[in-house]
């Protein structure tokens, strides 16, 4: 082999061996790894509306009083009657909640419904061919709450307490009397009631937008004069009469509820590197 020759083969392994050398300096390039999807945190903090039905009923109580005249004294009396009431009653109602941390949730709610709570009585009788009778009760048509709403959430199930303020409108009928054509009383009393309620429930949501809930609340309506009267014979008072109405009901009712939830975190793509 010349000189020639041996140079230039001396020269070519010099330069593969800079290449390969420079080739295992170069870093190496790892597969990025999968994306990771973090889901968002369901909430309850929101505002929401739907729709409920259900099923209420107790009685209706009639306290009456007065007094009547006894020559120069006034005798007092008084006791009270009692229907029982029962019926059902569907509407609407809207609120909003706010979740603090992982569990306790509170809120406010406002609801009306339209209601068929009726408590009537009929009696008849007759002794010698004098006949007497009576008729009477009481229907709530109406009925709305405004409460407030506080519980723990474990995840998608809430339980609550709740309480507030509540009114309602109470149709009243009596027609009374000694004889079927004469010595009648009657009368026809619509009137508006306001009271509180208190109760429990629980509401669970089975889409991150619609929850069912189902509730218990005791209504107290508190009392309403119907009929007051101050009978005179002569210019002088002989006897007086009051007639009330109290309302309370026991309510049991199951509803549906659209909530504009929004996560507390979005769902961001993490990549590990």
């Amino acid at each position: 082999m010349s000189l020639r020759h041996l140079a230039l083969c001396s020269v070519a392994a010099l330069a593969l061996s800079a290449v390969g050398t420079m080739a295992a300096d170069l870093p190496g390039r790892a597969a990025a790894a999968a994306p990771v999807y973090v889901a968002p945190i369901f909430t309850w903090t929101g505002f929401y509306v739907g729709l409920s039905a259900g099923y209420a009923g107790d009685a209706f109580e009639y306290p009456f009083s007065g007094d009547i005249a006894y020559g120069d004294r006034r005798v007092p009396y008084s006791g009270a009657a009692s229907v029982n009431s029962s019926g059902f009653l569907g509407g609407a109602q809207m609120g909003y909640n706010w979740q603090f941390g992982n569990g306790f949730v509170a809120g406010v709610e406002a609801d009306y419904s339209w209601a068929n709570v009726e408590g009537r009585v009929g009696l008849g009788a007759g002794i010698d061919g004098f006949g007497g009778s009576l008729n009477a009760g009481s229907e709530l048509t109406s009925l709305g709450t405004v409460r407030a709403r506080l519980g723990y959430g474990w995840d998608r199930a809430l339980f609550y307490v709740t309480g507030g303020w509540a009114w309602g409108r109470v149709e009243s009928t009596l027609d009374a009397g000694f004889n079927d054509s004469v010595d009648r009383f009657g009368l026809e009393r619509d009137v508006n009631k306001s009271g509180w309620t208190l109760g429990a429930g629980m509401e669970f949501a089975f889409t991150n937008n619609m929850s069912f809930k189902t509730e218990y609340l005791y209504v107290d309506l508190g009392d309403k004069n119907l009929y007051s009267r101050d009978y005179t014979f002569d210019g002088r008072s002989v006897a007086t009469a009051r007639l009330d109405v109290e309302t309370k009901v026991h309510v049991v009712r199951a509803g549906l509820n659209y909530r504009f939830w929004t996560p507390v975190a979005a769902g961001p793509v993490l990549a590990r590197y």
